[in-house]
């Protein structure tokens, strides 16, 4: 089955040496690029392909269940800002590899998050970085239409976040459109959303290759919009992709869709355990290629996680 997301040609993923980035303990030489992506009249689904770079790259000294410390840090306003959270703390090594939590506060030494640090070893490595939002992705896009565009952005508890496009009246180009307060929301890694526009246009996604794995929720009772989120044009087969490792047999769904304006439903497999994916329909073994863009719609059970594999391994 071809890949719907339209990934243009002037994707590039250049190789350079960022310079000196606040509070690294590191060495990097991250790999940066952009992908820009077309967007039809009508539904389509995208995600982020490109983190933002870090602003932190170490290893505590010491932490809680809730907190790290780094004793050499010198941390500067990690946020919330106006009820978001503007970044987040990715653990890179230990039990926890790949799990994302919010910053809520911080001194210039401790960083707080929203999760259970409790079981990520001692002296976890880990990163900061700022979340990707929506305002990001679309801070030079082209063909949204004031008061009629909408991103929808799905949340861990079934509802739905929707923002409209305002870019004539919002500082961050949408707003809330119940009370039409400036509005925005974060992407985070691995998270798909969907773009609802009256014509054709579209955005690009720019920034780092995500480089670790990233440990992607699967929440039962909502709707999992998850991506490899790789700026890679080169398909994977989803049985190699470790989506079933968390799944329950017989039980839950990974679907995909059309990226026409339709979102119209072009497969649906069934996750049978030893048997890995199989079509929904016939029971045939599932044979998916799976962008590196692209979006799938995962339906749980039971909430669960999928660890998803490195977009780019050094």
């Amino acid at each position: 089955m071809t890949n719907s997301i339209k990934i243009s040609s002037l994707l590039g993923l250049l190789i350079g040496l960022i310079g000196s980035v606040a509070n690294s303990q590191t060495v990097s030489t991250p790999v940066v690029g952009f992908n820009k992506f077309n967007f039809s009249a009508g539904n389509t689904a995208f995600t982020a392909t490109f983190t933002k770079p870090f602003v932190f790259s170490g290893v505590a000294t010491s932490k809680s269940s809730t907190w790290l410390t780094v004793s050499t840090a010198s941390f500067s306003s990690l946020g919330p800002v106006g009820g978001l959270p503007t970044h987040y703390v990715k653990i890179t090594s230990g039990p926890l590899n790949g799990f994302v939590f919010d910053v809520v506060s911080n001194t210039g030494t401790t960083i707080s998050v929203d999760g259970d640090l409790s079981t990520a070893g001692a002296t976890p490595a880990f990163v900061v970085r700022p979340h990707v939002m929506v305002s990001d992705l679309f801070s030079s896009s082209s063909g949204l239409t004031d008061g009629l565009d909408t991103i929808t952005v799905f949340n861990p508890d079934g509802t739905s976040s929707i923002l409209l496009r305002a870019a004539a009246d919002s500082s961050s180009g949408w707003v809330n459109p119940i009370d039409e307060s400036v509005a925005n929301a974060v992407i985070y890694p691995g998270q798909g959303f969907y773009i609802t526009a009256a014509t054709s246009g579209n955005f690009t996604s720019s920034g780092q290759v995500e480089t670790t794995q990233t440990v992607v929720p699967l929440y039962a009772g909502a709707i999992n919009l998850v991506s490899r989120a790789s700026p890679s044009g080169s398909g994977v087969q989803l049985g190699s992709l470790g989506l079933g490792s968390g799944l329950s047999p017989a039980l839950d769904t990974v679907e995909f869709v059309s990226n026409d304006g339709n979102l119209s439903s072009t497969a649906v497999y069934l996750w049978a355990g030893a048997d890995g994916f199989v079509n929904a329909v016939d029971e045939s073994p599932a044979n998916q290629n799976v962008a590196g863009g692209e979006v799938m719609n995962v339906t749980v059970a039971n909430s669960t996680r999928w660890i998803a594999p490195a977009p780019y391994t050094p």
